[in-house]
């Protein structure tokens, strides 16, 4: 059964708003957020991982959930440029704008790092769906075996870190070579879901606090700098970016508690998790757009819109079938979709 505890509608939301805040934010602000964003996301969608022993099942689950509003999106997101390739090459009959529109689809099709702008955060998608099936095909072969699980996760850790260092210049199609770096995390998030009294410790987030602020202060301060991207692949300092890593997240799950207390902080960020597919796909072409827009261009402003605009468009595409489905990745009759829960992804 699905593990969880009060505050988890919550995890999502804060998860899904440091997605947007690390893109909305410079990048010499928004460096620091992409120190864990990224990380805390896949460790709450590891939290409420459960085992799945009929793998064709399994696949075909999180593939309506996640894949098909990825090709929805990238169609709509892609089909402007497309038809603009469409209507030069009618108009002027250069075979050079069809070679263009060749080339734009193989790249929208590949994926993963090659994609930039309203396709930023589109390699998470495809990482983390391989990310679900790796591990769960992992866990149910040796789930059982804790030792061997550590063996596998770190292995996979040091793949990622080689992977990192001599192959960083290889672009592989929807970003399948980040699923190494991504699976500690989810990995993480599943053990942590089975031994809950971690989050009753104090002397934890205490001690993530002043971890995460002596790494800000050195990398402020001195020549050393921290660099932990996983949307670019540039993982830092070996062990460094998974101790400032997990230190963000456990500062994320106690601030999670603390909003948890509020009623109304709650229910927003509660709210904000429940639509985090289309705030995950809409955020960049809004915040882009308002970019563009001088008295608009406040990192606050593009906050607030990155957030709200996707959440008002969700409140829509949840009645209607086709966008349920399509967009969101919802194949339940809309009497089963609980608008106000945490979405399992």
């Amino acid at each position: 059964m699905l593990k969880t505890i009060n505050w988890i509608d919550g995890w999502k939301g804060i998860a899904t708003a440091l997605l947007v805040l690390g893109n909305v934010l410079d990048l010499h602000c928004g460096r620091y957020i992409f120190w864990f964003h990224i990380p805390f996301f896949l460790f709450v969608s590891g939290y409420v991982y459960s085992e799945q022993y009929d793998y064709l099942s399994f696949f075909k689950k999180k593939f309506y959930r996640l894949i098909v509003p990825y090709i929805s999106f990238l169609t709509l997101f892609s089909l402007p440029t497309v038809v603009v390739y469409i209507q030069n090459f009618l108009v002027t009959k250069q075979l050079d704008y069809l070679h263009q529109l060749i080339l734009f689809v193989v790249k929208q099709l590949y994926g993963g790092k090659i994609l930039t702008d309203y396709f930023s955060l589109f390699w998470l998608i495809t990482c983390l769906f391989f990310t679900q099936q790796l591990y769960n095909l992992i866990y149910t072969k040796i789930g059982c075996d804790k030792w061997l699980m550590n063996i596998v996760m770190l292995d996979a850790y040091s793949l990622a870190i080689i992977d990192y260092l001599f192959f960083g210049d290889i672009i592989f199609p929807w970003s399948i070579d980040a699923v190494l770096m991504a699976l500690p995390f989810y990995w993480l998030g599943h053990m942590a879901s089975q031994n809950t009294k971690i989050f009753n410790s104090i002397k934890l987030p205490t001690i993530a606090a002043v971890t995460l602020f002596t790494m800000f202060l050195i990398d402020k301060l001195s020549s050393i700098k921290f660099t932990f991207d996983m949307s670019h692949e540039i993982y830092g300092i070996p062990i460094i970016n998974l101790i400032i890593a997990a230190s963000g997240i456990t500062i994320s799950l106690k601030i999670a508690q603390a909003i948890h207390k509020n009623k109304l902080f709650n229910s927003i960020i509660g709210e904000i998790g429940a639509a985090s597919m289309a705030i995950i796909y809409l955020h960049q072409p809004i915040q882009i757009f308002l970019k563009q827009v001088s008295f608009l261009n406040e990192a606050i402003i593009r906050l607030i819109a990155a957030l709200f605009i996707p959440y008002l468009i969700y409140k829509i595409f949840i009645y209607f079938p086709v966008t349920r489905k399509f967009l969101l990745g919802e194949f339940k009759p809309l009497a089963k979709v609980k608008l106000k829960k945490f979405s399992k992804v």
